[in-house]
């Protein structure tokens, strides 16, 4: 996954996820900010992915298996959101 993949799902579980206090959680993620904008995180478990200025990134997690899982719920989520698109252009299209 690209740094522009990780704030495309970043992006889409604050705009489809449930907020409580200062995070949104979508399916098992959980996304939240700096107060101005410019780190966000994306959550899940005991993983934290930051999304530092200038297209750098890190994780910081406790259990390497934890992380594991991790990886593979953003690239499941990642290629769900992909499919989404996708119908969305077909059908749009389709009414054109």
């Amino acid at each position: 996954m690209t740094y522009a993949n990780y704030l495309e799902l970043f992006n889409h579980v604050l705009t489809h996820g449930d907020k409580v206090a200062d995070k949104t959680t979508f399916n098992k993620l959980t996304a939240w900010h700096d107060i101005d904008g410019y780190t966000c995180y994306l959550g899940f478990e005991d993983v934290t992915l930051t999304l530092l200025f200038h297209s750098r990134f890190t994780f910081d997690y406790q259990n390497k298996t934890n992380l594991s899982t991790f990886q593979a719920e953003i690239e499941q989520t990642f290629a769900l959101i992909q499919q989404q698109r996708l119908r969305n252009k077909r059908e749009k299209d389709e009414q054109s």
